[in-house]
C-alpha cells in the first residue's frame, strides 16, 4: 500500500484473531501473525525498495511489557523468546551484510521489578514449564467455563482445568496453604463476590512462589536494561549510558 508518499506493508492476520494486536506467544496457534513474520516482512520489503540509501528499522517485542504488568512469567519468558526468533531474522540479514548493518537490541525501561530468586539461594524455573495460557486466556476461560456449567463448575473441576494447563499437584508441588487460597479465591469467584481476575492472581503469584521468581511490582521500575550492538557503529553501544543518549 502507498499513503502519504510512504511505501507501507499490509499484514493481515486470519479471521477470528484479535485485530488491534499480536496473540501472546505462549496463547499463539498455527497460522497466527507472529513477530518473526513482520520482521521478516519488512527487512524484505525495505531492502527491496531501499538498499542503496539504506534504511532503519524498529521492531518491538511489546508484549513483554504487558505479560510484566501483570507479573506473569510464564508468558514473560515466552515472549523474550518469541522476540529472540524476530532478532535472528535481523542477524541474518546482517550475516549477508556485515560491513554495512547495525542491530541494536534495547529496552526502553524494565518491568515488574522482576528477580530471579526470592530468599533461597535456588531456582525452579522448571515450574513455568507446565503452564500452557496466558492470564489473559485464564481468565477468558474461566469465565466460560463458569458461564457454561453453572452449578457443575466445582471446585473439583477447577482442580483438573489447573492440573491440566499448569501442572498444579501434579508436576507442580502445591503446600496445603496455597491449595486453601486457590479454593478461597474460587469460591469467591463462582459466588460472584469476585471476579475471574482475582482467581488469576491467586494462580499466578504461587506460580511465582513454586518457580521462586520475585516481582517488585505491577509498573515500570528503574532498573537498569541492557543494550547489545553487533555491526557497523556497534562500540558506539557499551557501558552504562542515559536513555537520551
Amino acid at each position: 500500500a502507498k499513503a502519504a508518499g510512504v511505501d507501507k506493508v499490509l499484514l493481515i492476520q486470519k479471521h477470528g484473531a484479535v485485530e488491534n494486536t499480536l496473540p501472546y506467544a505462549i496463547d499463539a496457534r498455527e497460522g497466527d501473525l507472529t513477530l518473526t513474520q513482520i520482521t521478516t516482512s519488512s527487512i524484505d520489503h525495505l531492502y527491496d525498495k531501499r538498499h542503496k540509501k539504506g534504511f532503519f528499522l524498529m521492531v518491538e517485542g511489546g508484549k513483554i511489557d504487558y505479560a510484566c504488568h501483570a507479573n506473569d512469567a510464564a508468558t514473560t519468558f515466552a515472549e523474550v523468546e518469541d522476540f529472540d526468533n524476530a532478532i535472528r531474522v535481523a542477524y541474518e540479514f546482517y550475516e549477508q551484510h556485515p560491513d554495512e548493518t547495525l542491530i541494536v537490541v534495547t529496552a526502553d525501561h524494565e518491568t515488574g521489578g522482576l528477580a530471579l530468586g526470592r530468599g533461597p539461594y535456588e531456582l525452579n524455573l522448571k515450574t513455568i514449564s507446565h503452564q500452557r495460557m496466558s492470564m489473559v486466556k485464564l481468565e477468558r476461560e474461566l469465565k466460560a467455563m463458569k458461564d457454561t456449567n453453572g452449578d457443575k463448575f466445582t471446585w473439583e473441576e477447577a482442580k483438573k482445568f489447573l492440573t491440566e494447563n499448569f501442572g498444579f499437584w501434579e508436576s507442580v508441588k502445591v503446600s496445603n496453604d496455597q491449595t486453601a487460597r486457590l479454593e478461597r479465591s474460587w469460591n469467591e469467584f463462582k459466588e460472584g463476590k469476585s471476579g475471574a481476575d482475582r482467581l488469576c492472581n491467586t494462580v499466578k503469584h504461587i506460580i511465582s512462589e513454586c518457580a521462586l521468581i520475585g516481582w517488585q511490582s505491577g509498573g515500570h521500575s528503574n532498573g537498569y536494561v541492557p543494550a547489545f550492538a553487533i555491526g557497523a557503529g556497534a562500540e558506539q553501544f557499551h557501558g552504562r549510558f542515559d536513555n537520551t543518549e
